[in-house]
């Protein structure tokens, strides 16, 4: 019985059963264009296909350097071809490489290292390569490439334990397919925590956080006051032209004529009750000056006092003034008008000029922002915000990483985010406009080094991942 060391390789196009259930065109041409590709690659780094299985090759090698080079080249030529494709027409390859002792039976091999060899192809990364740890023993420091040592896992029907390593898939700008299904048809979600542990968010920290929020939060609180304050007509009373209540508060609680009856007669019921029921003897408080001036920019706003009202007509006033409020009238400014007949009922107590929008803010704004910025609903909103939006960090160490890569793909998308692609070595998963809208959620980071998966995205997010990892161990 002869046997010989040598380098073995398994091939399969990913998911090649349903591309043949659905198009069985599509799969013949993508069987024709593996096999004039791998046949012309194989050739020229001495390689020596053995056996075509429908869509798997099994080729060995004298030299496990020449058997790296080929799959290399093999996976670059296949990124080449399906970059020019679009996604639908475009197919991927997973190899599988080992080195070991074999049996040579006619023009066919036997023993573990091809049974090895064929359990390595199904755990590389669509578009990727999966090798033994003796297999890269052999190449690694005689080819130029980069290998990500993923630890001990147990093989199917396979008694010892080996150590793999994988190439990643090379196609680092393309959409990853999930490669949820096993080589039976079946996800298998079987792995290992070994350690979490938290790391020191990249950025947008929750001290980071709270300085932007309150600030952004107070700014919008800013503009909010100033647009309301806008919307104010900009004639209405000052505290300052008030600048005589008592003497308003007087004429008001005994009308001497018909032009401060009129007024009177304006102010709601229960105004009229609190001026009746003051005593005149003490001084106006607080409550008595707030319902005065209420009432009046009321009337103000109104526009209800005009100088061709019957009871106004017989008012002594100065000729100009008359004109001004002659022109008010013919322009329609009644709430203008109003305020000036006002000042001369007063006797001058309420001024000729309105409040203009900047001191109507400036005198509005420190009240109505510290009634906004205190209630409970702003303090809830500001705590969300510091918590949905600022960045949390983990590590994830496992004792088995196989498929971990597609664990993960699975719980991200069972969270309502898009497929994810590579970008410098990083799966990148975008949110839905969901995620966005009730969450404020960003970009899932995560990058699979060794044994362990480095995950970054929004606090409440990567809690929740941790949590479905631990939830789903065995």
């Amino acid at each position: 019985m002869e046997r010989k060391l040598t380098a073995i390789m398994f091939t399969d196009i990913v998911g090649y059963s349903r591309i043949m259930s659905n198009d069985e065109e599509k799969g013949l041409r993508l069987l024709n264009y593996q096999n004039e590709i791998l046949l012309k690659i194989v050739g020229t780094h001495n390689g020596n296909i053995l056996k075509k299985m429908g869509d798997a090759l099994f080729v060995d090698f004298s030299s496990s350097i020449n058997a790296i080079e080929c799959a290399i080249a093999l996976q670059n030529n296949l990124k080449e071809y399906n970059h020019k494709l679009s996604q639908d027409e475009q197919f991927l390859l997973r190899i599988g490489l080992h080195i070991g002792d074999v049996v040579i039976h006619g023009d066919d091999l036997f023993g573990e290292g091809i049974n090895v060899a064929a359990r390595l192809e199904p755990l590389a990364e669509p578009g990727g390569i999966c090798m033994s740890q003796a297999f890269y023993d052999s190449v690694k420091v005689k080819s130029d490439f980069s290998a990500i040592r993923i630890g001990e896992v147990d093989l199917k029907n396979i008694l010892e334990k080996y150590t793999l390593y994988k190439i990643p898939s090379f196609y680092v700008d393309n959409v990853i397919d999930s490669g949820l299904e096993s080589t039976d048809g079946q996800f298998q979600m079987k792995y290992e925590i070994e350690s979490i542990k938290k790391l020191p968010p990249p950025s947008r920290s929750i001290m980071d956080m709270s300085i932007i929020i309150i600030s952004g939060y107070s700014l919008f609180l800013v503009i909010t006051v100033f647009i309301m304050t806008s919307l104010i007509k900009t004639d209405r009373l000052r505290t300052e032209d008030l600048k005589n209540p008592g003497k308003i508060l007087n004429e008001l609680k005994n009308p001497t004529n018909n032009f401060t009856k009129h007024v009177k007669g304006l102010f709601n019921e229960d105004a009229k009750k609190h001026i009746e029921s003051y005593n005149l003897s003490n001084s106006v408080n607080d409550t008595i000056k707030n319902i005065m001036r209420t009432e009046l920019n009321r009337i103000i706003e109104l526009g209800k006092i005009n100088h061709n009202s019957e009871i106004i007509i017989t008012l002594d006033i100065p000729k100009d003034i008359r004109s001004n409020l002659f022109d008010l009238h013919e322009k329609g400014s009644f709430s203008t008008e109003t305020r000036l007949i006002l000042g001369q009922i007063f006797y001058g107590s309420i001024s000729k000029k309105p409040l203009n929008k900047f001191d109507m803010f400036m005198e509005i704004f420190p009240s109505l922002f510290r009634d906004l910025s205190s209630s409970i609903i702003n303090v809830i909103a500001i705590i969300s915000g510091i918590y949905f939006m600022s960045f949390s960090s983990i590590k994830i160490t496992f004792r088995d990483i196989r498929d971990v890569d597609k664990i993960l793909i699975h719980f991200v998308d069972q969270m309502g985010y898009k497929d994810p692609y590579m970008e410098k070595g990083q799966m990148i998963f975008k949110p839905s406009l969901f995620q966005i809208l009730m969450w404020s959620s960003s970009s899932i980071k995560a990058r699979i080094d060794g044994n362990s998966i480095y995950l970054i995205g929004n606090i409440p997010i990567i809690r929740k991942l941790e949590k479905m990892f631990q939830s789903h161990e065995i």
